[in-house]
């Protein structure tokens, strides 16, 4: 094989695993993988329950409803102090609700609404209801986002990423 269609296979292959591991069902990202228990809320029957859940990054506080199998969760979130004095811009923010069993294991995954572009000290409201997957016995959030201010960039995230 000549260097061009080497290079040219290479980029062909790149690309072929990119679409398909796009295609993956956001509900079974990070299925199996567990979250720190530290990050984790005990899911309790009735409501409204409040709480505040915090990390170096985000900070979300919540209200939420189980009735049977149904989780009604509401609250506003927000970037972390850091975020908010150093940085000007959110480039964006994915940001992710879990379903965790006794273990701390990720058995559901949801995508809360993604944000772009704005301003460090916006806060984004919440609104979700969801069905609970049988063997829950909590639940937890992720994000991976970015900030800059200037030519300076800062990447966050807290994902379940160790089996």
């Amino acid at each position: 094989m000549t260097g061009k269609l080497k290079a040219l296979s290479l980029v062909v292959a790149c690309f072929s695993a990119l679409v398909v591991s796009g295609c993956a069902e956001t509900s079974m990202l990070y299925r199996n993988k567990q979250v720190s228990p530290v990050h984790v809320v005990t899911l309790q029957e009735g409501g409204p329950h409040s709480g505040n859940w915090q990390t170096f990054d985000l900070v979300i506080d919540y209200k939420y409803t189980r009735n049977g199998d149904v989780l009604e969760l509401s609250g506003q979130a927000e970037l972390g102090q850091h975020q908010q004095m150093l940085y000007s811009r959110l480039q964006y923010l994915y940001f992710y609700f879990f379903f965790v069993d006794k273990d701390s294991r990720v058995l559901e995954t949801f995508s809360i609404d993604n944000f772009f572009p704005g301003n460090t000290d916006q806060q984004v409201k919440i609104t979700k209801s969801y069905k609970i997957p049988d063997g829950t016995a909590g639940f937890s959030f992720g994000y991976s986002g970015n900030v800059t201010e200037m030519e300076s960039h800062y990447s966050f995230y807290l994902l379940p990423l160790k089996q």
